[in-house]
């Protein structure tokens, strides 16, 4: 058997809260008027520079959030297969990602859909609505997820356990350079097709050059142990360069700002631009907080590992809650910044302590939703 990932790592558990945090300002930040899409928007949204540096920190998160999500899941599959088999691990994995992305898909979408028409005062056909407005919104990480586990599973019954993973040690500063060149480049030519905000059932095929390959990543960081190898000194360097990265980034922008090209794709220098930053920031941006939180957040602690067990639930009702506080926030006349405080505080809070309650249900924690 090969090494992977087994014992229980805290700090791992504590970056998973944290991710499922930034999720929630994300979307929230959106809501009110930064750039991306979302179920509603409040008729109070950010304009001029406060617009701009908004969506420059969305770009700063869409550049590692979701990337480092699938690093993170791919880092327990190994151990998970090795210790279940095929086919234990493709019915568990069944269970815990396909049920709820199908209750997601077939009630909760619907549910959220006909919720923003009643808060915008239109005529809600319900019953159309939940016949038709079948999309997985933010659960298309877990579709995703589902589509790597699959090809993951295939790789090991058609080639089982080749030496190839064994073969790649920690990765040099010409390997990096490579992935993220690679990623760049790749996602740039994607774009030309799939530019940002364009989008098959939920996928935005212009962000799965990282997904893919951080999701390799991880599967090769379980194995060669990795993450045992990072140091303080290289987060200083990567926390350096992304620093840089985004002042010249938004430097770049604002130059640009009246060349007729846009960063969500197409063959202009700020598509290209973009393209090639976003790698350089999600490697920087991961490293960095991995060692942070192995270096501090290493201590178990009970809270924090509850909040973990809770944080695919809360994942998956955030979106409720999201809209709802948007809703309340517009209606009592909040200005975007007060209302971006308002509903990420509460929306963190009430999803997370919905989801605990849930999860004393005793099939929903044996699922492991």
């Amino acid at each position: 058997m090969e090494k992977s990932i087994k014992q229980y790592c805290p700090y791992l558990d504590k970056l998973r809260v944290f991710l499922t945090c930034v999720v929630i300002f994300h979307h929230t930040a959106i809501a009110f008027g930064a750039s991306g899409g979302w179920y509603y928007k409040s008729s109070e949204l950010w304009e001029g520079w406060s617009k701009a540096l908004m969506s420059l920190i969305m770009g700063i998160d869409q550049s590692y959030f979701m990337a480092l999500f699938f690093f993170i899941s791919a880092l327990l599959i190994p151990a998970s297969y090795e210790r279940k088999g095929a086919v234990r691990f493709l019915k568990d994995r069944l269970i815990r990602l396909g049920v709820p992305l199908l209750m997601f898909i077939l009630l909760l979408n619907p549910a959220i859909v006909g919720l923003v028409g009643e808060f915008r005062a239109v005529s809600v056909d319900w019953k159309q609505i939940f016949l038709h407005y079948h999309k997985p919104g933010p659960m298309w990480f877990v579709l995703t997820l589902m589509v790597f586990e699959l090809l993951y599973v295939g790789y090991r019954i058609l080639c089982p356990q080749k030496k190839a993973t064994n073969q790649m040690k920690y990765p040099s500063v010409k390997q990096i350079i490579m992935f993220m060149l690679t990623a760049g480049v790749v996602a740039f030519l994607l774009r030309l097709d799939y530019p940002i905000g364009k989008s098959w059932f939920g996928l935005q095929f212009g962000y799965f050059p990282l997904y893919i390959g951080m999701y390799g990543a991880g599967l090769i960081a379980a194995r060669q142990k990795w993450l045992e190898q990072i140091e303080w000194r290289t987060a200083i360097v990567w926390l350096t360069i992304v620093v840089i990265a985004i002042v010249a980034f938004a430097a770049f922008c604002y130059v640009n700002r009246d060349s007729g090209g846009s960063d969500s794709g197409g063959w202009n220098r700020l598509a290209f631009a973009y393209a090639m930053w976003e790698p350089i920031l999600c490697v920087g941006i991961s490293y960095f907080l991995l060692i942070v939180f192995k270096r501090w957040g290493n201590t178990p602690n009970h809270i924090f590992r509850m909040l973990a067990a809770d944080s695919y639930m809360t994942y998956i009702l955030h979106p409720f809650f999201v809209v709802l506080g948007t809703y309340l926030a517009q209606k009592w006349n909040f200005n975007p910044w007060e209302g971006l405080m308002f509903v990420c505080a509460t929306a963190i809070v009430v999803t997370f302590g919905t989801a605990h309650l849930i999860r004393q249900i005793p099939l929903v924690r044996k699922c492991g939703w």
